[in-house]
């Protein structure tokens, strides 16, 4: 295990939050030898139940390369191998289905054998509660097979991506803490869906974050500074916000430091209900959130979790191909958290 894992506070404070919540957790990427040497670390703090999709050999070959004791909350789960794959057959046909969309039969015998469908006909049947994919298979294998099968949360038409970020020695955000969205899924998103950006960033953020959330959809442009089609957007998102949670604090147009910086946001902004304490950073589009982002972590030295995945009827998310033991860690007990806030407010 890297030494890196337990060192960091962030991920540390990530562990302890999530310790007691005990749940039924598929990784689509199971034969991830990174993914076996972060459970290795991971089941020391938390009691959970572990269901890896892949080979079966593969994966057991896995394990016992981590040299890995303790397999009494792992459970291979080999598609391949499966009594239930054609059980799995039929609800992936029926999903499409219910979605007016055509699939072939030689499709759908590839789909119920890709791991990311695998995990999300589990998640639909109440089989695990949460999933997280992606340190082999791409973004756009997992996104599919969520939308696909899955399905949205209640209410939602968009799924979008959001990372977590810890920057040092900050007393902007909560003591340097911020949701950022949409670094990942949604490249220009349109009215409809900066309102569910802004719905599923509050809503997670609020069942992860230790204080009220903030919310503030960034611009060039505080209030009105400069003229535009997309600030109408903005705007327009904003009010819809407000109509379906009226306690929310959120506001838009904001240039970034109107957003995050009270001083700044008294010149500019007075009257804004940000306050320049925003906390909840949803980007106008996602060149300016990934590399808005990566400077946060590279410059500030930050610490970064993500990709959650916003806006599934489940948490089903996203690691990075170039994922570190360090980054599966603080990913599954966000899941758990993520899982958790959505309990709590009845979204599931």
């Amino acid at each position: 295990m890297n030494k890196n894992v337990t060192e960091s506070t962030f991920i540390r404070e990530f562990v302890d939050r999530s310790k007691n919540i005990k749940r039924k957790i598929a990784f689509s990427d199971g034969n991830d030898i990174r993914l076996i040497k972060a459970l290795d670390y991971f089941q020391d703090y938390n009691n959970s139940s572990f269901y890896l999709i892949g080979s079966q050999t593969g994966i057991a070959e896995k394990i016992k390369e981590a040299g890995i004791k303790n397999t009494d909350r792992f459970y291979i789960i080999d598609p391949a191998a499966s009594k239930d794959r054609n059980d799995y057959k039929s609800i992936i046909k029926s999903s499409f289905e219910k979605r007016n969309k055509e699939i072939t039969d030689e499709k759908l015998d590839e789909n119920v054998l890709n791991p990311s469908y695998w995990a999300s006909v589990m998640l639909k049947n109440s089989q695990v509660d949460c999933a997280v994919g992606g340190s082999i298979s791409s973004t756009a294998d997992l996104m599919r097979a969520v939308i696909n099968v899955l399905g949205l949360s209640g209410g939602k038409k968009t799924l979008s991506g959001a990372a977590f970020v810890e920057v040092p020695d900050c007393n902007f955000g909560i003591k340097g803490k911020f949701l950022v969205s949409d670094p990942a899924i949604i490249p220009q998103p349109t009215e409809d869906q900066l309102v569910d950006m802004a719905l599923s960033g509050y809503e997670t953020a609020k069942g992860v974050f230790s204080q009220e959330p903030v919310v503030a959809l960034l611009s060039y442009s505080t209030k009105g500074s400069a003229k535009s089609d997309e600030f109408n957007k903005i705007r327009n998102a904003v009010q819809r916000v407000k109509k379906i949670y009226p306690d929310v604090i959120i506001d838009g147009e904001l240039q970034f430091d109107a957003a995050i910086v009270p001083e700044v946001a008294s010149i500019k902004c007075p009257d804004s209900p940000v306050k320049g304490k925003a906390n909840v950073l949803i980007f106008p589009e996602i060149n300016s959130a990934n590399i808005g982002y990566k400077i946060i972590q590279r410059l500030a030295k930050a610490e970064v979790c993500g990709t959650v995945v916003l806006g599934a009827a489940k948490p089903f998310n996203d690691l990075s191909r170039g994922c570190l033991v360090e980054d599966i860690v603080a990913l599954i007990s966000m899941t758990l958290m993520q899982l958790k806030g959505m309990e709590d407010a009845g979204l599931i």
